[in-house]
């Protein structure tokens, strides 16, 4: 792993992120989907403290969105409400082979990510029959980095992958399509989620910036 990618990832301790597949994308968005709280910021609450803070916060966006015609309300996440959410809040959510999902808010629209993934799982799944490119130089359970962008507005997003890396090796952007692709097929989507293809923001959300440390979202 690069300087730049640990910095960006907040060094070896990680930080965690989850949310629903195939929607997974579009939470990530609401709650960016990004972790341990030892890399944020110390609140002084304790975890039960921030997993009810940050579920009254989902449930307003939600309850917002129920209302006719839905009020315009703009409600802010921090990294660590964020992390808290993808950690304890959404983690049932994350598919069968993904965990430790961490993510940090660069700012400019641009995260850091990084999650543990089951290589093995992924070998066992994939239907291609080529094979995993440098992921067949690994096996178990593996750290994986993506740094992109998240474009949100108009009810609609979309992520631009930058770049990914497997322990200090490159990854083909093919390849990390086809690892998200083969881990959230279901009998509902066989196709799996497309990291990079347009999604509907969920909750009636119009719009969401992200900015260093926090994201902000617009319904």
């Amino acid at each position: 792993m690069t300087p730049a990618t640990r910095r960006a990832c907040g060094g070896s301790r990680p930080q965690l992120i989850a949310i629903k597949f195939p929607r997974v994308a579009s939470w990530v968005v609401l709650a960016v989907l990004a972790l341990c709280a030892s890399c944020a910021r110390d609140t002084g609450q304790t975890p039960e403290d921030r997993r009810d803070q940050v579920q009254e916060k989902l449930d307003a966006v939600i309850a917002n969105a129920a209302q006719s015609p839905v009020p315009s309300k703009t409600t802010t996440f921090s990294e660590s409400e964020l992390n808290t959410a993808l950690r304890v809040n959404l983690k049932e959510k994350l598919p069968k082979g993904i965990s430790e999902p961490q993510v940090r808010l660069l700012g400019d629209s641009r995260i850091a990510a990084r999650a543990i993934v089951d290589v093995d799982e992924f070998k066992r799944k994939r239907t291609k029959p080529s094979g995993g490119g440098p992921l067949n130089f690994f096996g178990g359970k593996i750290p994986i980095f993506l740094r992109g962008e998240i474009i949100a507005r108009d009810g609609q997003g979309v992520f631009k992958l930058e770049s990914a890396e497997a322990n200090g090796i490159p990854l083909p952007r093919s390849l990390v399509l086809d690892l998200l692709a083969t881990y959230t097929r279901s009998r509902n989507n066989p196709a799996g989620f497309n990291l990079e293809k347009p999604f509907d923001l969920p909750a009636s959300i119009r719009e969401v910036t992200v900015n260093a440390g926090e994201v902000i979202v617009v319904q």
